[in-house]
């Protein structure tokens, strides 16, 4: 099998900013007082259970100066969220992304706003105040469904009605980027992204099964801007995703060998979390697969034993290993991929 040259990791400033874009969530919750209902600025940064996520980011927060902790620890003590909600702490945080933010930027400025204007004054037991930066943030979330706190819940619960609340609040306009880095995309892909083999049964083939290669951005709820950005960038750098788009859900896709290649040498070296799989493709898969190792049984296991060995998220999947150790029932299987990078972080 032919290989090919390695990249090298960069990390930067953009690259970190793109990765809490799309792990992060802002909030603003009502909640339940003596006297009717206050309201909570918050933000929360998910870490996709990874200590790699947890130490670029707590690095990042703490040089620039954004006082956060850790809530939702996993059986083994591991953070799984970064809660950040000091007023002060979240105006830095909207400063740090301001004209790089994308997907949080509307959101993440409200949140300021709202801390600017109403920090210090009371909100539960006045209804109007209440419905006046409660309803703008509702109507930046047309997609909730089945929650609790919405506008018909306190409608019913204040006995008022909402259409006669005219004067609501209204945050700044909200700076975004004209275009996003290399970094920006590596930050979103380790973020919200995987690369990974698709696995279906095609009795054709003398395996019986089929192998795509495929990389993926998939967000949720996404801000109507990024989708544009990121054909944009895409397209510039000679790449030609796949986009699909439901129930509040985008997709960008890259399903050819050639494509997966080319956003891997686009964006691989940047990435952090997903580096190692990048590299296990660009190195071994990739090549693997162009030389049809996949149409032979042992050849297609070593390549989803490959797969899982490295990949941070087990597939989901029934094609596991497992699944096809016990089905083929190979004695010795030899394994020619030689995973090296297996448990660097």
């Amino acid at each position: 099998m032919n290989s090919s040259s390695s990249f090298d990791i960069n990390l930067n400033k953009e690259y970190v900013l793109g990765l809490i874009d799309y792990l992060c969530r802002p909030s603003l919750e009502p909640y339940p007082t003596a006297n009717g209902y206050g309201i909570n600025a918050s933000v929360h940064v998910t870490l996709r259970k990874s200590e790699i996520l947890l130490a670029v980011i707590s690095q990042f927060l703490e040089y620039e100066g954004v006082e956060y902790r850790y809530e939702r620890r996993d059986s083994n003590g591991i953070p799984e969220r970064i809660l950040i909600n000091k007023p002060e702490d979240i105006c830095t945080l909207r400063g740090l992304g301001e004209g790089i933010f994308i997907q949080i930027a509307e959101r993440l400025e409200y949140l300021v706003a709202v801390n600017r204007e109403y920090g210090g004054k009371t909100i539960a037991g006045n209804e109007e105040r209440f419905y006046k930066i409660y309803q703008p943030w509702t109507d930046m979330h047309p997609y909730w469904k089945n929650k609790k706190y919405t506008l018909d819940f306190f409608e019913e619960e204040f006995n008022t009605d909402i259409n006669s609340i005219t004067d609501t609040f209204e945050a700044p306009d909200t700076k975004y980027p004209e275009s996003i880095s290399r970094e920006y995309v590596a930050g979103a892909f380790d973020g919200s992204g995987m690369v990974s083999l698709l696995i279906n049964k095609q009795p054709v083939n003398n395996t019986g099964y089929g192998m795509t290669l495929s990389a993926r951005i998939t967000i949720s709820n996404p801000n109507i801007r990024v989708k544009p950005n990121f054909i944009r960038y895409f397209q510039n750098h000679g790449l030609e995703p796949g986009i699909s788009e439901r129930e509040n859900r985008l997709e960008i896709r890259f399903d050819s060998v050639d494509q997966v290649q080319k956003f891997i040498e686009e964006i691989g070296g940047s990435t952090m979390y997903l580096y190692n799989l990048c590299e296990l493709f660009h190195s071994q898969l990739i090549p693997a697969y162009r030389d049809q190792y996949h149409t032979s049984k042992r050849g297609f296991l070593d390549m989803v034993r490959a797969f899982e060995d490295v990949a941070h998220e087990r597939p989901r999947a029934q094609y596991t290993t497992e699944y096809f150790e016990e089905k083929w029932d190979l004695e010795e299987p030899e394994y020619a991929l030689v995973a090296e990078i297996v448990g660097e972080s």
